[in-house]
């Protein structure tokens, strides 16, 4: 019996760290945004047991760090009188995962560096042929991304950075692992957090090409102001050589605006199209980063006759908005992935255009949108209160800048920061005249339970 209770103890201490690892994972072991998740609601998820089974990307790092986190509990499990320390090392697993990645960070980074190395020697000794073509934004940049590498692959060898892996060891990875002389061009989506990261890769891929896709306020509270954005973005154009191609978001006035700035470059806007292009890919918003994907192509002599054949079967990639059976005979549009204000306001319109009696959106909200925060959800809100019958907000703060533009109809709008809340209410909406909308971050095992197939 006592083994039995020992063995259950180390299993629920085993899922706490698991629980805060995916955290830490989630906001990429950063500081910086760990810090800002701290300031959110969900925190309590973190420090607390949740309904959900939460976990991590299985990975060397994370099999290092739960051991360690481990190590430092069973040392307070060590100590008497033994019922108090092992209530501590339960509830403070938080406190000696987050020690432990801290613990780990000098030598996580220097395997970044040696890896950002290699992929740079590797890099010298690629054919001189090979183009680099550099893709940023707020939004829309890995759509941009696999589209073009779609297109472009029906005449060139093409090497794409994996899904949304931007950063720069993302990339360095991608050069190790997938990069060859065969290649003729490689395209590489460009993130980042600060100034600084993007100029890091550039200085690694040494661009030829390059595509803005849009600037907002993502990520406005690790950047510290919208200027700072702007110049993140605008590393990309930095380094490109003089009269390269740059193409801009002629739909969004800040780009609009930076591409002045850059009178060297051989400078292009896209905008919608005004016939759309026949695709596979869910939502208008894609049009806009088809025609960048399609002016590109044809720029590097790809004939329009296969760019259209190729447009009308696009891979599914991780950010695409898809169509899900939901349970109940629902349906599920699943927009889960995209966290930018403009992906929303397009997921909520798209849905608009749908004929169900009865739509049903459900959001966390976005994140790190510092001072912005409060204008873009209530831009949000305003966007929603016409379109569903019940808006679900999972976080708190979310819930309260909705709140006002629902004055009038308070009982459209739904705390659901508890998840039993959530399911208690929202189950009995479900039937075959409802469509729901999955909009930013929501826990996958909550997403699988909404769905009919859930493997």
């Amino acid at each position: 019996m006592i083994h039995f209770l020992e063995l259950l103890y180390f299993l629920l201490l085993l899922q706490a760290g698991l629980r805060c690892l995916y955290f830490w994972q989630l906001k990429e072991y950063r500081l910086d945004r760990f810090k800002d998740f701290l300031t959110t609601s969900q925190r309590s998820q973190f420090f607390l047991p949740t309904r959900w089974f939460l976990r991590p990307k299985l990975t060397l790092k994370v099999f290092l760090l739960i051991y360690l986190s481990l190590y430092f509990s069973f040392i307070l499990l060590s100590f008497k009188p033994q019922v108090i320390f092992i209530l501590i090392a339960y509830f403070g697993m938080p406190i000696t995962v987050s020690l432990a990645v801290l613990l780990l960070k000098p030598l996580t980074d220097l395997i970044t560096d040696m890896i950002i190395f290699l992929a740079k020697l590797k890099l010298t000794l690629m054919p001189k042929s090979l183009t680099v073509i550099g893709i940023t934004g707020s939004f829309g940049k890995t759509s941009t991304k696999e589209i073009l590498a779609h297109l472009l692959a029906a005449k060139y060898s093409v090497c794409k950075t994996k899904e949304t892996n931007n950063t720069a060891i993302g990339v360095a990875l991608t050069i190790l692992k997938q990069l060859n002389s065969s290649h003729q061009y490689f395209i590489v989506e460009m993130g980042a957090y600060k100034i600084g990261e993007i100029k890091k890769i550039c200085r690694l891929v040494k661009p030829k090409i390059a595509v803005i896709t849009g600037i907002t306020s993502q990520h406005l509270s690790l950047f510290g102001g919208f200027d700072n954005i702007i110049k993140a973005k605008s590393e990309l154009l930095d380094a490109l050589p003089p009269k390269s191609l740059a193409l801009f978001n002629g739909d969004n006035l800040t780009t609009r605006c930076l591409a002045k700035t850059y009178p060297h470059l051989n400078t292009l806007f896209y905008t919608y199209p005004k016939k759309p292009f026949k695709t596979n890919l869910l939502g208008d918003y894609q049009q806009l980063n088809l025609q960048a994907a399609v002016l590109l192509s044809q720029k590097l002599h790809l004939p329009l006759k296969i760019i259209k054949t190729r447009l009308a079967a696009i891979p599914a990639f991780k950010t695409m908005m898809v169509k899900k059976s939901g349970i109940k005979q629902s349906q599920i549009i699943d927009d889960s992935y995209n966290a930018n204000p403009e992906g929303f306001l397009q997921a909520i319109e798209f849905v608009n255009q749908l004929e169900y009696p009865r739509k049903i959106l459900i959001t966390s909200g976005i994140i790190e949108l510092g001072q912005d925060s409060h204008r873009i959800h209530h831009q949000i809100a305003l966007k929603a209160r016409p379109v569903f019958s019940y808006v679900f907000v999972t976080k708190p703060e979310v819930y309260q800048y909705f709140r006002p533009v629902f004055t009038a109809a308070p009982d459209q709008l739904i705390n659901a920061a508890n998840p039993q809340i959530l399911f208690k209410t929202l189950k009995p909406l479900l039937n075959s005249q409802t469509v729901v909308l999955l909009a930013s971050r929501l826990p996958p095992p909550f997403i699988h339970s909404l769905c009919q197939n859930r493997s």
